[in-house]
């Protein structure tokens, strides 16, 4: 807010319009000066701004919104109080990563597919043809194809092609089509119409797909890993069912990413009677090709679905830097403090990955050097922000400032970017989907009008650098703007600035109750996003050491008891001796390591993506993405993070594994699980949730899902709950305290007291 009446007070308009006195101009006085003023000293009531934003918003007339903002500097300044609700991190935005197994309903995921591809698809995007058909090695052999088939058009239309052309019909025709023109290709087609493929935990049935000639099914089947290009069959073309179609679609992508974690991008296509419209999906979202009228262009559809079978893997998105000799896959990779490039051999599954198209894709496999007889390292591949910083440097800050029980980085290297795989394409705006709002902060925020997401003042912009030029992406690409809708020449991005209020307590209850507020650096983006340009991200290698075992792969309760209070110890050492924030615990993100010596820590963080140096400004991301079964309470309800929801996104995690992963007959949440509840509904239906549940008596429904292998540990879990969750003024306090002892070493003597009593169990079995 306090950008905005700066560039308020450079337009024109301030010197000539009167001040709320009568006596001065508006910049002069008790005017925009004043109230400059009063915003830096917290002398605001944010509520008071709502009417200017609503008209920002609205983009109503400079007239209206000029009398906005005569009104609001005339108020009386007031007194700051303890009342917090804006977002100041980069907004949230869900995925569809936490969906899974049994959890998978079609509603479910559908929903979560929407929100995660919403303002990320875009449509005739231009040079697409060009730049994935045209000009390869394997154009001449296109040539020879089309000269094969010469399609005969009569009257306009391609005799050949199925009339009506129903599902049965195309595929009927398309398997001569197939056999007489593309047999022995790298790739050839098939389809699930009638047989689900194998591999997954939801029946899906893709109607079209390219899988590598040289694969051979299992127990008749095609596995999700095989796929290379994915169809969807349609008999006729309708708008109206575009984005379910498109959800479904995505679904199938969806499947392909997860069983191919590390792929870089996926082709695809619509066939709608004689439509064809081919698409791309890669970590920042969609986008299509011009339609093609397959009656009308036959040979370009040739060249389409002939050039998919044609092409190599790199061109078919395939994650070409795992490579593969007789020994098995491995990396090329040079350490910091290596001199050349070395192997090292990935194991053949990963430890963890995403669930989900546009995400950071993150993927991590346990390595080791040739003739090494045990794994040595994890190597992770991510597509981080190009906003954001390196993971590997975060982590070699850690280290630099000793930071305990946080991975070592070996090293790190940056790959390539998504506006290298998008390159010399044009992005016109890209599609919204009303039903998609509710679970991300700028969507939720801006229903309340405390979004800001355009200024409709005409006189003058609001920043130089937001004017209509081309902006430069990663590896120096431009890419064009194209003209925004209201108030065009001055609509722009602008950062909301939020407002830190403090609480005035008693002096005898100062100390006692003193509440760390979030750091004024820590500015969110509340803008609409810029037509013609997407988000932008980085795919790149890291290394680290050791390789641990996933939290949950605990061998003895003792063991994750250790682990846990390590982990702890941790998240302390890396805020109090790193000075930087996690945000983004999860049971992915955290390890039991085989901690050779006493000292050594026996729980580990290894994920770094998101974290955040203190003090540092904002990163300019338009979002993170975050794991909603996990997320903090005050996080979920908009409140810039603080060491305090690292803690209470670790509390969840205890509980999830404890509850998961105890079943006696086998990992999963039980159907009644309230944790189910953790991930299904918009952020602040979650954070209610999450809020009534750690009250004491709700909080008894949780203790009473652990199964009887977990029984002993209630009374550690209840004492976590009353640490993190106090009861302050009658209600349930989520807050942070200034002193960090408050939290930290009370959870970790918890843990000591829990594992001593354990030791001694374990000592009386032995006897």
């Amino acid at each position: 807010m306090l950008d905005l009446f700066i560039s308020l007070e450079d337009l024109p308009a301030t010197r000539y319009l009167p001040s709320p006195n009568g006596h001065e101009v508006l910049l002069r006085g008790r005017g925009l000066l004043r109230f400059g003023a009063r915003l830096i000293s917290d002398g605001v009531d944010v509520e008071s701004v709502v009417p200017l934003v609503e008209k920002v918003i609205k983009c109503a007339a400079d007239e209206d919104i000029w009398k906005a903002v005569i009104s609001l500097v005339s108020q009386q300044a007031t007194p700051p109080t303890l009342d917090q609700r804006f977002p100041r991190d980069t907004p949230l935005r869900s995925t569809s990563s936490s969906q899974q197994g049994s959890e998978q309903t079609h509603d479910e995921i559908d929903l979560r597919i929407l929100q995660e591809i919403n303002g990320c698809v875009y449509q005739n995007t231009n040079n697409f043809n060009e730049k994935y058909f045209e000009g390869k090695s394997w154009s001449k052999t296109i040539k020879d194809i089309l000269h094969t088939v010469s399609p005969r058009i009569v009257d306009g239309s391609w005799t050949e092609y199925p009339s009506p052309p129903s599902q049965k019909a195309f595929l009927e025709w398309f398997w001569t089509f197939r056999d007489r023109s593309i047999q022995g290709a790298r790739g050839t087609y098939d389809t699930s119409y009638s047989t689900p493929l194998a591999g997954s935990d939801w029946k899906r049935q893709p109607d079209l797909f390219l899988i590598h000639s040289r694969t051979i099914k299992c127990d008749g089947k095609y596995n999700w890993a095989d796929i290379r290009v994915i169809g969807e069959l349609k008999q006729s073309e309708n708008p109206k069912e575009f984005k379910k179609e498109l959800i479904w679609f995505c679904g199938h992508a969806r499947e392909v990413f997860k069983y191919q974690p590390t792929r870089r991008f996926l082709h695809g296509s619509f066939i709608r009677g004689s439509i064809l419209e081919p698409w791309v999906l890669d970590r920042s979202g969609l986008y299509s090709g011009e339609k093609i009228d397959v009656r009308k262009d036959p040979n370009h559809f040739i060249r389409i679905m002939a050039g998919y079978a044609l092409m190599s893997d790199d061109e078919l998105g395939l994650n070409t830097y795992i490579k593969e000799d007789t020994v098995g896959k491995y990396i090329l990779f040079r350490g910091d403090d290596e001199r050349k490039e070395g192997k090292l051999y990935l194991e053949d599954r990963p430890i963890a990955f995403q669930r989900a198209i546009v995400c950071r894709g993150t993927t991590c496999y346990r390595a080791k050097r040739p003739n090494s007889e045990s794994w040595e390292f994890v190597v992770k591949f991510s597509w981080r922000s190009d906003k954001r910083p390196a993971e590997g440097d975060l982590l070699r800050l850690a280290k630099e400032r000793n930071v305990w029980g946080v991975a070592q980085p070996l090293g790190h290297q940056d790959l390539e970017s998504i506006a290298d795989l998008r390159q010399g394409l044009g992005f016109g705006e890209p599609r919204s989907f009303r039903s998609a709002t509710g679970n991300s902060f700028s969507e939720s925020y801006t229903r309340t009008g405390s979004a800001l997401s355009g200024l409709g003042i005409s006189q003058q912009h609001l920043s130089s650098s937001s004017s209509g030029r081309k902006r430069k992406r990663y590896g120096d690409t431009a890419f064009t703007r194209t003209k925004q809708s209201c108030s065009e020449s001055s609509r722009r991005w602008l950062d909301l600035t939020q407002i830190v209020k403090e609480q005035h307590n008693p002096p005898e209850e100062t100390n006692k109750y003193s509440i760390e507020q979030p750091n004024s650096t820590d500015v969110v983006s509340l803008t609409c996003p810029i037509n013609g340009s997407f988000d932008n991200r980085i795919f790149s290698c890291l290394v680290i050491s050791p390789p641990g075992r996933p939290l949950h792969e605990f061998q003895s309760v003792k063991e994750f008891l250790q682990a846990c209070r390590d982990i702890v110890r941790a998240l302390r050492s890396l805020y109090q001796d790193g000075n930087i924030l996690h945000r983004d615990i999860s049971k992915n993100n955290l390890i039991i390591t085989d901690a050779n010596s006493e000292g050594e820590p026996k729980g580990m963080l290894i994920d770094l993506d998101l974290a955040k140096e203190l003090n540092s400004g904002p990163s300019g991301a338009r979002h993170r993405t975050g794991t909603m079964e996990f997320m903090a309470i005050e996080v979920l309800e908009g409140t810039a993070h603080t060491y305090r929801h690292d803690l209470e996104s670790f509390f969840y995690v205890f509980l999830w594994i404890v509850i998961e992963y105890g079943q006696e007959d086998g990992p999963g949440l039980p159907e009644t699980s309230r944790l189910r509840r953790w991930y299904k509904g918009t952020y602040d239906e979650i954070a209610q949730i999450k809020r009534g549940l750690m009250d004491k008596q709700a909080f008894k429904k949780i203790l009473a899902e652990f199964p009887p292998k977990f029984i002993a540990l209630t009374a550690l879990t209840e004492e976590l709950r009353r640490i993190l969750f106090p009861i302050r003024e009658e209600s349930l306090f989520t807050g942070t305290y200034r002193d960090t002892d408050k939290l930290y070493q009370p959870m970790i003597e918890a843990f000591n007291r829990t594992i001593v009593k354990h030791t001694d169990i374990e000592a009386d079995e032995k006897a």
